[in-house]
């Protein structure tokens, strides 16, 4: 399972001087197509890596691409729909992670696992807690990369309510009832909060999604612990008794939702942020340079941006330009897409990472920037 342990364990991991061979395959294809995609794409990769002089380096990664063959032809046909896998036989390292999201074909050589479309998975499709609930019933559920499971354990009867469901007649709030009533509800909604807490913490979520009527929703929104209110993310109007699918459909849209209102409030705090005295830096060598000091706190890519570059084989910086280390003066090593390693370091150092899609205010900023700890 990914998870952002799995994240920051390849975001650190170096295998220089060897390769790291990294394979993202669409698995909602039959085998046999499969097999002809992961067969193009050696191909293209092997032609590409000659074409540069390379071709002893293709040579050194055979027994990775036999690995990977052999993996993608064993690989049973099951509900799972994307593949990651990356492999280092130099290294003794290989890990293969099955998606239940679908990913894009993709093969890339370098000398540390190429992690992107990973964090954009992790970064659109995080972990999330959910509960549905009306005045007689909480459902619990789990969401992580698009993939919902119920938690019947979890389940909360409010046993002072009858058998009926919210409907019109809770338009106008819950003044109706009794005192009695109410305070079972309101004991009702404490015990929700505290599974919602233990669970949050246990199962490191990142987000809470609040599902229900939209007159329930309303009348717990007060309830919920100022943790995890902070970590809201959205709400969804849902019956109580829906379908795990149905569940799972409204939670995507949630956080489709939530990922671009975060975006654009990040992308709001970067413009506050410019100038002199901001804590913002723009532009590939800017945010290099600060994320070798370690003061990134949110770094913000447009997604599909990559950038040749260099890397400090002793050190560690990375620059977009050639030369010698300007820090240690070691000679640095090429590397393809320099933003990869960069997403890597932000990693390692515990800071958000935010993927942009579509035109924003970082086109204008060469396509990368950051939000710092400090100027």
């Amino acid at each position: 399972m990914i998870d952002s342990v799995v994240l920051r364990r390849l975001a650190e991991l170096d295998t220089r001087p060897h390769s790291t061979l990294s394979l993202y395959l669409a698995l909602d294809q039959p085998r046999d197509t499969r097999l002809l995609s992961l067969g193009q794409m050696l191909r293209r990769k092997e032609q590409q890596i000659a074409g540069n002089g390379g071709a002893e380096a293709w040579k050194a990664l055979a027994p990775d691409q036999e690995k990977a063959t052999r993996y993608v032809e064993e690989l049973p046909v099951g509900p799972h729909r994307g593949l990651a896998l990356f492999s280092c036989a130099a290294k003794e390292f290989f890990e293969a992670f099955t998606l239940p999201v679908s990913v894009p074909d993709l093969l890339e050589v370098g000398t540390s696992p190429y992690i992107r479309p990973l964090t954009a998975l992790a970064s659109d499709h995080c972990r999330a807690l959910i509960v549905l609930l009306d005045r007689r019933k909480a459902r619990f559920f789990e969401v992580f990369l698009g993939l919902v499971q119920e938690l019947p354990q979890l389940e909360t009867i409010n046993p002072a309510q009858p058998g009926q469901r919210d409907g019109d007649q809770g338009r106008a709030g819950d003044s109706g009832l009794s005192r009695k009533a109410e305070e079972a509800l309101g004991h009702y909604y404490k015990q929700i909060v505290q599974r919602l807490r233990d669970q949050f913490a246990d199962r490191k979520c990142q987000q809470l999604l609040l599902a229900g009527s939209r007159v329930r929703v309303e009348h717990f929104l007060p309830h919920l612990h100022p943790y995890l209110a902070q970590n809201l993310a959205g709400t969804m109007i849902c019956d109580v008794g829906a379908p795990v699918s149905q569940v799972a459909e409204e939670a995507a849209k949630a956080q489709v939702l939530a990922s671009r209102q975060r975006q654009e409030r990040c992308l709001a705090n970067l413009a506050d942020n410019l100038g002199p005295g901001g804590q913002a830096a723009t532009g590939l060598n800017q945010v290099l340079a600060a994320l070798h000091d370690g003061r990134v706190h949110t770094l913000l890519v447009r997604r599909g941006f990559t950038q040749e570059g260099w890397s400090c084989p002793a050190c560690g910086r990375l620059r977009s330009e050639t030369g010698d280390c300007p820090l240690c003066g070691a000679a640095m090593t090429r590397a393809d897409d320099v933003v990869n390693l960069a997403l890597a370091k932000a990693l390692d150092s515990g800071a958000a990472l935010e993927q942009v899609e579509g035109a924003s205010a970082l086109d204008q900023m060469g396509g990368i920037a950051a939000l710092l700890r400090y100027a």
